[in-house]
């Protein structure tokens, strides 16, 4: 499982892709706000701005080997804080990364099967957790 787990890339990079925003999300929603955003999340890609990640070592080397595109980000991942799944994405370039390993690892990682149905994993129990708030009012009223 690639989401909520400390992948290590062959640079020495570690990072996590979290989903704590979504967990955040999901207990604002069971508690009655923010069911409308809940209802917004309709595929995969929806749960982007949910996800973050967390450079866990090696960050310095990342930088230093993305340091084009890492402005933004840069002070955050070598603070070991989280930043947009997006953001983090913005550091690779697929057809500049051919022979950059950090990009390539993480194409593998978000590119696999397995991430993907994570992501639809994730899906599922959104929408479980909506069709439970949608019974719970229907009973209510």
């Amino acid at each position: 499982m690639y989401l909520d787990k400390i992948y290590l890339f062959r640079t020495g990079v570690s990072l996590e892709i979290s989903t704590a925003a979504l967990h955040k999300l999901l207990e604002g929603a069971m508690a009655g706000r923010r069911i409308d955003e809940l209802a917004k999340i309709r595929c995969p890609a929806d749960l982007h701005p949910y996800l973050s990640v967390v450079v866990h070592t090696g960050a310095e080397g990342l930088v230093k080997r993305r340091r084009a595109w890492a402005g933004r980000i840069k002070a955050n991942l070598l603070a070991g804080k989280p930043v947009s799944y997006r953001s983090f994405s913005d550091l690779f370039w697929r057809d500049l990364d051919e022979q950059d390993p950090d990009g390539d690892e993480w194409y593998r990682l978000i590119g696999g099967e397995r991430f993907h149905c994570q992501l639809t994993d994730l899906l599922d129990m959104l929408r479980s957790a909506e069709r439970r708030l949608n019974q719970c009012e229907a009973c209510a009223a």
